[in-house]
């Protein structure tokens, strides 16, 4: 069994969440081995709104509306407050809430309308939800600035891994739980590995990626270990 203590701040090339690590010795890796990752730390410093999640995407009678919300921190009343203050220029009157204890909001207006699409609304719309001709109801909106995250490497890529948007190198997927500030621990469950495919290297390129499959740059370092059986 090999352990591989991988640190972003370590890297010979790339950034934080894109990057390459040079090995003491050269990895070989050749019949069957299996792989996980532990003890994965990343600092929360994904903010609630950001250019990845900002837009919400209208349809008032024949006419489309695209509005942006303020980009930052917000807890879920403040999220609230500014889901409704970037819909107000939209003919109308808008009502925003958020149901702490649900993780949930209601989004309402005196004219109907509906919700086309926009890179707030989009996840919203994947989840369970309930709407009528003036009003939608979403089951879950959190407010930790991601929900999931997926470590890929580009290494370990093999056919019998499906990730996301297809994707063939994803290692593991990390639900965010930790709120804005704070450092995200995660390790794999102990009876959970990914097959490794037989390589011959003295380095290993590493992703941190966002749902979308974005790499993700709002991080200032990534670490962890991986071990190989």
């Amino acid at each position: 069994m090999r352990q591989i203590f991988v640190d972003s701040r370590d890297r010979v090339s790339g950034s934080q969440s894109d990057f390459t690590i040079q090995l003491p010795s050269t990895l070989v890796l050749e019949g069957t081995h299996q792989a996980r990752i532990d003890d994965l730390r990343i600092p929360m410093t994904i903010p609630t709104i950001n250019e990845t999640n900002d837009s919400i995407k209208v349809l008032m009678g024949s006419t489309n509306y695209v509005v942006n919300i303020a980009r930052g921190q917000y807890d879920g009343p403040g999220l609230a407050a500014a889901v409704q203050s970037a819909l107000a220029p939209i003919p109308g009157g808008w009502t925003c809430t958020y149901y702490t204890s649900l993780i949930s909001m209601a989004i309402s207006c005196s004219n109907p309308f509906t919700f086309t699409g926009g890179s707030f609304i989009d996840p919203l719309l994947q989840r369970p939800y309930t709407q009528t001709s003036n009003s939608y109801n979403f089951s879950y909106v959190p407010v930790t600035g991601a929900d999931v995250l997926y470590l890929c490497s580009p290494n370990f890529a093999t056919l019998d891994t499906v990730g996301p948007g297809g994707s063939h190198d994803t290692l593991c997927n990390i639900p965010i739980t930790c709120p804005y500030g704070s450092v995200m621990n995660y390790s794999m469950s102990s009876v959970v590995w990914f097959d490794c495919p037989s390589m011959t290297t003295q380095q290993l390129s590493f992703q941190l990626r966002d749902r979308s499959y974005n790499i993700l740059h709002q991080v200032p370092n990534i670490s962890f270990v991986l071990t190989i059986d």
